[in-house]
C-alpha cells in the first residue's frame, strides 16, 4: 500500500509537471517533435505541425523520418537529396520538406533521451524556421496525456521534457498561482541573469522586470493577467527586460494558464525571447528613410516635416519662418577632378558647419548633391536671416582639411520669408531657389533675399 501511494503522489507531480511543459511547449516558436527509442513520433507542437503540414493526430505512430524531412539544398533549387536526421549538439541547417512538398529553410537539433540507467528512451527534435514566413501563433494547447503507470516512466517523461525545453530558443519561466517562480530554462536563464536554483520561489516581477521602453515605466508580468483571465495574453507595448546585472534587453513575451486535472488554475507559463537586434534594426531603417545617408542631414521627407511645423508654430505666434537654399560654388569642378571620394567627405564637412551655425531648433536638410536647405523657425525679421547667412559664409570660408588637401568653397545662399513671399513650403522652397541663383548671378559667395522680380529671371547659371 505505501508504495502504491508513493507511485500515486509521484504521478500527482509528474502530471502537473507534463501540464507545465504542455502549456509551454504550445506556446513557444520553435517547432517540438518527439519520438520512442524505436524513432516513432510520440508528440508534436502546434509549431511543428505547421512547418511539417502534419496533425499531430495524424504523425503519432509514424516514423520520424517520414514527418521531418531535411534534405540537402536551397528551398528553390530544382534537385535536393533526402538526408537522415542527424542527433548531435551542434545546430544544423538543411532544408525541410513539408507535407505539401513546400520547402522551408530550417536550423534543427536531434538531442537522444535517456534513462538513470543510460539506455535510450526517445529523441527530441527542435527546428526553426529560418526564412521567417511562418508567423508564431500564441495558443494554449490543452493536451491531455494518460497518467504514467510508474516512477521510472515518470522519470523518463520529466527528462525529455527538461531536454526540450532547454533546447528551444525561446526563455519558458513557470509560476504557481502566487505568481512565485517555481521554474526556468536555460534561455530564461541566460537572458534574466537568475539561476534556477535562486529565482525558485522569487516573485516573477523581480525575476523577470519589465518596463515600458518609452515611458520607462514598471509593466507586470503577464502571468498575473494568464491566471486571472484565465486566458493566453501578451504584453501589448514596446517592453524592456532589466536583467539581474541591470543590463537592458527588448523581448516580447506572453503568458498562459496551467491547469490541474479538473481545470483549475495553478499557475502560469510565460514564454519570451530577445527582440533587441530586431527594434534596433527597424530603428536604423526608419532613421535611413527620413536621413540623408551621406551626411546623416534630414532628408527631403522630414525637411517637409519640419517646415509645416514651423509654419504653424509661427501662424500661432505671429512670428516668421526663413528658408534659406544653399549651393556650393564650383562643386562639380571639385567633383570632376579630385574625385567622389574627396567631393563626398568635403560635402560631410559642409553638414557639419552648416549645424554649427543654428541654433538646435533650426533644421539643416541636404536635398541632394551640393543644395542644402536651412529651416529657421521663429524669427523677428529677415536681417535674422541674414545674419545667419553671414554666419555660414564666414564658416566656408576658413577652407577644409581634406587627408592632405587643403580646400577653399564658396557658397550662394537664397533666403525666403515666410509668411512675407510665400504661404505654402513649395512656393516658398521654389523662391528661396531663385534667390539662391540670383545670388550667383551677382558674382557668387554672397546670399540675396527674394523680391518679386526674381520670378522673371533668366535661366539658371552653372554651379
Amino acid at each position: 500500500m505505501a508504495t502504491d501511494a508513493l507511485v500515486t503522489r509521484e504521478a500527482d507531480l509528474g502530471y502537473h509537471q507534463q501540464y507545465q511543459f504542455a502549456a509551454a511547449l504550445a506556446n513557444v516558436s520553435d517547432a517540438v517533435i518527439t519520438t520512442d527509442a524505436s524513432q516513432h513520433i510520440a508528440y508534436l507542437n502546434p509549431a511543428a505541425e505547421s512547418m511539417t503540414g502534419w496533425l499531430a493526430v495524424d504523425a503519432i505512430g509514424k516514423p520520424l523520418d517520414h514527418v521531418f524531412r531535411p534534405v540537402d539544398g536551397e528551398p528553390g533549387g530544382e534537385e535536393a537529396t533526402p538526408a537522415t536526421p542527424i542527433a548531435g549538439d551542434l545546430p544544423v541547417q538543411a532544408t525541410l520538406v513539408d507535407s505539401h512538398g513546400f520547402r522551408t529553410a530550417i536550423e534543427y537539433r536531434l538531442v537522444q533521451v535517456r534513462d538513470g540507467g543510460g539506455r535510450l528512451i526517445g529523441t527530441v527534435a527542435v527546428a526553426r524556421d529560418l526564412t521567417g514566413r511562418r508567423a508564431a501563433e500564441v495558443a494554449l494547447l490543452a493536451n491531455e496525456q494518460s497518467l504514467l503507470a510508474n516512477a521510472d516512466a515518470l522519470f523518463a517523461e520529466r527528462e525529455r521534457a527538461q531536454v526540450t525545453l532547454n533546447s528551444i530558443g525561446d526563455a519558458v519561466i513557470s509560476t504557481d498561482f502566487r505568481g512565485m517562480v517555481t521554474y526556468l530554462n536555460s534561455v530564461a536563464e541566460a537572458m534574466t541573469g537568475w539561476t534556477q536554483s535562486d529565482a525558485a520561489g522569487e516573485p516573477l516581477d523581480s525575476v523577470f522586470a519589465l518596463i515600458d521602453a518609452t515611458s520607462r515605466e514598471t509593466i507586470p508580468c503577464p502571468t498575473t493577467r494568464a491566471i486571472i483571465e484565465n486566458q493566453t495574453v501578451a504584453v501589448g507595448s514596446p517592453c524592456v527586460l532589466v536583467r539581474r546585472d541591470g543590463a537592458e534587453l527588448a523581448v516580447e513575451s506572453s503568458a498562459a494558464p496551467i491547469h490541474d486535472r479538473h481545470g483549475g488554475v495553478i499557475g502560469a507559463v510565460m514564454v519570451a525571447h530577445d527582440v533587441t537586434a530586431a527594434r534596433e534594426l527597424s530603428g536604423k531603417l526608419a532613421r535611413l528613410a527620413l536621413h540623408d545617408s551621406l551626411t546623416d542631414l534630414p532628408n527631403r521627407t522630414l525637411f517637409s516635416e519640419r517646415m509645416a511645423e514651423a509654419m504653424l508654430r509661427a501662424r500661432t505666434s505671429g512670428r516668421s519662418v526663413a528658408l534659406l537654399y544653399v549651393d556650393l560654388d564650383r562643386f562639380k569642378q571639385i567633383n570632376d577632378s579630385l574625385g567622389h571620394n574627396v567631393g563626398d567627405m568635403l560635402l560631410q564637412g559642409v553638414a557639419k558647419k552648416l549645424l554649427s551655425c543654428v541654433r538646435s531648433s533650426d533644421t539643416v536638410s541636404r536635398l541632394g548633391g551640393d543644395e542644402f536647405v536651412l529651416v529657421l523657425a521663429d524669427v523677428h525679421t529677415a536681417a535674422d536671416a541674414a545674419s545667419c547667412a553671414d554666419k555660414i559664409l564666414n564658416a566656408l570660408s576658413a577652407g577644409f582639411m581634406i587627408g592632405e588637401l587643403q580646400l577653399n568653397v564658396t557658397a550662394s545662399i537664397g533666403i525666403a520669408m515666410f509668411p512675407d513671399h510665400a504661404s505654402d513650403a513649395d512656393t516658398l522652397l521654389r523662391h528661396a531657389d531663385a534667390a539662391m541663383y540670383r545670388a550667383k548671378y551677382t558674382g557668387r559667395a554672397g546670399f540675396q533675399l527674394f523680391s518679386a522680380e526674381m520670378n522673371h529671371g533668366t535661366a539658371h547659371p552653372p554651379a
